[in-house]
């Protein structure tokens, strides 16, 4: 190639050599392309027959290669006045500008996503740290109190934000401090810096290491070049922030008014005892004692706690936001410092929270981290369980809390509670629950190699497909996400549920070969009543139901599917939940009526030589455990409950019937719709359960068009009776929560609601009535309009 083509000067002559030499390849080649067969339009991809025209001739080559000869026009007028006839909302589409350059199109020039727009280049950010400081921007030591206080309280909003799934390059890393806190000569500001340095390395751990989660709820990834740039020693961190309290509070000492110091004492105690208590949280894994270090978390958050009103008195002491600055602080921040260095696609539209709502966010997350502590206490699955449920249900909005609930509860895949093993700890759930007699110790068939054998493999199937394990983890992350999971997690329990249907096989069976040998004790203590399919079953069927009562919370139901939503449950799923913890209570006055029994025969064995005295002390021995009949029954609150939602399903499965059958639903017309398909998508994870059995469309529409039969007044009536025993039952709990407080009131309005329809009223008028989920997310209250 020619040297001189490459030269600036000539490339118009070169494109136009190259194009004399396209030219002549063309003709060339024309009389061949002629004889074979012409594009296709498809082939082609462009739809006009005349562009395909103008492309495929030497005119439209020529046009092409003179395209350097000329400039650029202003097509500024013509654009606004395409533009005109365009109305908000529409898009212009041409066969070379479809909706992808479309999209691309809006970006450009948004403040959101185009880094060179939304701030003055007048006033251009600090390019780095050095050149803040060259600059005289920020200053590096004799910090006054009101500039310490603001740089803290602005460093805990950054923390605040980015916990809320902002990126710490777009929050905590604008803070210019933050870059190199070993050049700071402020000793309190150093000592706060490096723990919000040391602070992002812990946090970032604990949500790793819990796995619970979404790119929605937390960003892992920033400049991780600026935390390289100096090791993270979190253990000497709290020494740090103490030698730093001390000596202010000396100082204190010696000031007529020392309010404006302690207030800066107040946040370096803050910062080093919740430092503590997350970092606590971290070392859970290697902990000896997992009760010590939780009390020491519960300590360490109780000092926390008490200084926060302390600190939110005295926001208003330190330097404030300028108005109109998207600087959370005047000193100390470069909001934008960061806008080069990220990726096209990131977002660039933040808000970093004010101080007040700041503080308030820390206030609540410690007494979410308190309340986490509590799991200690659980120690079998069904406690551990529910308590996660309503965890969830109450704290699930913050990633930090949930993440310090799983890593306080299972620091691993296959340990609970600091060293216990999950094999252990499920073995010991099973025998809490419904105590199956081979789990016993004190059963004669306890030290049986072959009944053990089938228990160790059963426990290590359980650990290898992780499912129970997985449960307790998809309660740790969001509410949106663990439907999701829930789904997949459903398909896995029809494997276990075998498995233990075989268990209980093999253990009647061995009760029954005992009984033939005529070992009557070891067939007895053998004999039990499904124990570990009911175990399995249950939570199974736990896991339907917040699956399917989740479509409500996230409101990805029509209202027109309500019928056959609370039909499920009302027919099925609650009744089976009932049905399993009943047997379970039953299996346990069991167990008890047999071991009063064994007591009985061994105290007559005992007395038998004895006087009439000592068989009336024995007498009396054995009618104690009688007493304590009542005090066996552990699952009758959670069974009332579970009744209180049969009536509660029932009542709205009827209502909405008749609210159908009256004409007061709008439904969906029928050639845009097709309610098989729905109802197979919203009951598909149920599809591969052995247990229950999936109900088929078919089934579920003969069992609607028998119930529709009576009169609407009939189904309103019957709707009433339902909401009128759901309130029975919810009167009789004693000392009820607020979710027992809002159902009772949900169950009286609806009952009285429909009454006045059953009676006519607004017959004439077919309007579609409001659901009102304000006051729980499941059920709805029926408002007439």
């Amino acid at each position: 190639m020619n040297a001189s083509i490459l030269d600036p000067p000539d490339f118009q002559a070169a494109t136009a050599a190259a194009a004399a030499a396209a030219r002549a390849h063309t003709e060339q080649t024309d009389l061949d392309l002629a004889e074979q067969e012409q594009w296709s339009m498809s082939e082609c991809g462009f739809m006009d027959p005349e562009v395909q025209r103008t492309i495929r001739s030497a005119s439209g080559a020529e046009d092409i290669t003179q395209y350097p000869l000329h400039g650029w026009v202003d097509v500024t007028a013509e654009f606004h006045e395409a533009c005109a006839e365009l109305l908000p909302g529409e898009l212009a589409q041409d066969m070379l500008f479809g909706l992808f350059e479309a999209m691309s199109a809006i970006e450009i020039m948004d403040p959101k996503m185009d880094v060179g727009m939304g701030f003055d280049k007048q006033d251009l950010p600090p390019p780095s740290f050095e050149a803040a400081v060259a600059m005289g921007v920020i200053k590096l030591d004799e910090l006054t109190t009101a500039e310490l206080i603001g740089i803290f309280d602005a460093l805990f909003a950054c923390f605040v934000s980015w916990l809320e799934g902002n990126s710490m390059d777009q929050v905590l890393f604008t803070c210019l401090y933050l870059h190199a806190p070993a050049q700071i000569q402020d000793r309190p500001l150093r000592a706060f810096c490096t723990a919000v340095r040391n602070l992002i390395a812990v946090v970032k751990n604990i949500i790793v290491m819990a796995g619970v989660n979404e790119e929605e709820d937390f960003q892992l990834y920033g400049n991780s070049a600026l935390l390289a740039a100096e090791k993270a020693q979190p253990a000497s961190i709290a020494p740090m922030l103490k030698e730093v309290e001390d000596s202010l509070v000396r100082k204190c000492k010696q000031l007529s008014s020392p309010e404006d110091s302690m207030s800066v004492v107040h946040r370096l105690r803050f910062m080093r005892h919740l430092f503590q208590a997350i970092y606590q949280v971290e070392l859970m894994a290697g902990a000896d004692s997992a009760e010590e270090a939780i009390n020491d978390i519960y300590k360490n958050l109780n000092v926390a706690s008490e200084l926060m009103p302390l600190i939110r008195r005295t926001i208003d002491r330190g330097t404030q936001p300028v108005d109109g600055s998207e600087a959370p602080n005047p000193m100390g921040f470069s909001p934008r410092i960061h806008d080069r260095s990220q990726p096209p696609t990131f977002p660039r539209s933040i808000k970093i929270r004010d101080r007040p709502s700041s503080y308030q966010f820390l206030e609540e997350m410690i007494s979410r981290f308190k309340y986490a502590c509590k799991i200690i206490r659980h120690k079998d699955y069904y406690s551990a369980l529910n308590f996660f449920i309503e965890y969830s249900r109450k704290s699930g909005q913050c990633i930090l809390s949930r993440s310090v609930l799983q890593s306080l509860f299972s620091s691993s895949i296959r340990l609970v509670h600091g060293k216990q093993p999950m094999k252990q700890f499920l073995r010991h759930s099973v025998q809490i629950f419904n105590s199956p007699p081979v789990l016993n110790a004190k059963h004669p068939v306890a030290s049986d190699p072959k009944v053990q054998q089938h228990l160790e493999t059963f426990f290590r199937y359980c650990i290898n497909m992780n499912t129970f394990n997985q449960f307790i983890r998809i309660c740790g992350f969001n509410r949106a996400r663990q439907r999701d999971k829930l789904a997949r997690l459903i398909e896995n329990f029809d494997t276990i549920q075998v498995d233990a249907a075989r268990l209980d096989s093999l253990m009647n069976q061995l009760a029954n070969e005992r009984a033939l040998e005529g070992n009557e004790l070891h067939a007895t203590a053998l004999k039990h009543s499904t124990h570990f399919s009911t175990w399995v079953l249950y939570n199974c069927f736990r896991a339907m139901l917040i699956f399917l009562m989740s479509g409500f919370e996230l409101e990805l139901y029509a209202v027109h599917e309500f019928l056959y939503i609370y039909w499920y449950p009302y027919e099925f799923l609650v009744g089976f939940l009932v049905s399993a913890l009943t047997r379970t209570e039953n299996i346990l006055l069991a167990q008890e009526e047999y071991a009063e029994h064994q007591s009985k025969i061994q105290a007559n064995g005992s007395s038998s030589g004895g006087g009439g005295n000592n068989s009336g002390k024995n007498r009396n021995k054995t009618a104690k455990p009688r007493k304590n009949k009542k005090q066996q029954r552990p699952y009758r609150c959670e069974i009332v409950y579970y009744h209180a939602l049969l009536s509660l399903c029932g009542g709205m499965y009827k209502a909405m019937a008749a609210l159908t059958k009256d004409g007061r639903v709008r439904l969906p017309m029928s050639k845009f719709d097709n309610e098989e398909i729905r109802y197979n998508r919203r009951f598909l994870p149920f599809v591969t359960l052995t247990s229950p059995p999936p109900v088929s469309y078919a089934e579920f529409k003969n069992i609607r068009d028998h119930m529709m039969r009576p009169s609407v007044e009939e189904l309103y009536t019957l709707a009433a009776k339902h909401f009128d025993q759901a309130r029975n039952v919810l009167e009789s709990i004693q000392n009820p929560e607020q979710e027992i407080l809002d159902l009772l009131q949900i169950a009286r309005t609806n009952f009285v609601v429909m009454n006045v329809l059953a009676r006519g009223h607004q017959k004439g008028l077919k309007r579609q009535p409001d659901f009102d989920f304000s006051k729980h997310n499941y059920f709805p209250i029926i408002k007439l309009k």
